[in-house]
């Protein structure tokens, strides 16, 4: 999430993520949560908050990160057991850029080690699946699984795969035309 530009950057740091107070704020507690009745934030309350708040809020030190559900380690054991049957898409749509983002502020090295764990399990699912000839409703109930990171390289794997058989095409097709021989025709000239 370092691309100040990137669409994709921004609606990740929408994600709502939770957040403890260290201290108390006064006249906030209905902007950040529309349920509570309440004016004021209490020292040590959990709310909910977008991951932008969250990180502005946590780098002044008037909250700690707290790790969302789908970084925690009842879910780390569902995602150990079979990463590629989970639906990331439904949970958290940018899981990667999110979890960095978190860990940034966490720094749990058990929470990098999950992350590239579980990347590479789906990756092997995604090259498996992705390249090779799918039927449509196959390929939608992929595609309804993955993050948008994982989405962005199953796309681009079906392109390249998309365009090496458009080129292995056009060259066969070349290639039997550059089999016949030609001849040099030369008009008006005399022979010696």
């Amino acid at each position: 999430m370092t691309d100040y530009w990137s669409l994709d950057s921004v609606l990740a740091e929408e994600t709502i993520v939770p957040v403890r107070f260290n201290f108390g704020a006064r006249g906030v507690a209905q902007v950040l949560d529309a349920g509570t009745s309440d004016h004021d934030v209490q020292a040590g309350s959990k709310i909910n908050a977008p991951l932008w708040l969250a990180v502005a809020l946590t780098r002044r030190g008037m909250s700690t990160l707290c790790p969302p559900e789908e970084y925690q380690e009842r879910f780390r054991r569902k995602m150990n057991a079979g990463a590629e049957c989970h639906n990331l898409k439904g949970r958290c749509p940018y899981f990667y850029d999110v979890g960095n983002k978190c860990n940034e502020f966490m720094q749990d090295p058990s929470l990098s080690d999950f992350l590239s764990h579980t990347y590479a399990s789906r990756y092997r699912e995604l090259v498996s699946r992705g390249l090779s000839t799918v039927s449509g409703e196959d390929m939608l109930e992929l595609q309804s699984k993955l993050s948008f990171e994982e989405l962005a390289i199953f796309e681009a794997g079906r392109d390249s795969v998309a365009r090496v058989e458009l080129w292995a095409r056009g060259a066969r097709a070349r290639s039997s035309t550059l089999g016949l021989p030609t001849r040099k025709r030369t008009y008006g000239a005399r022979a010696c």
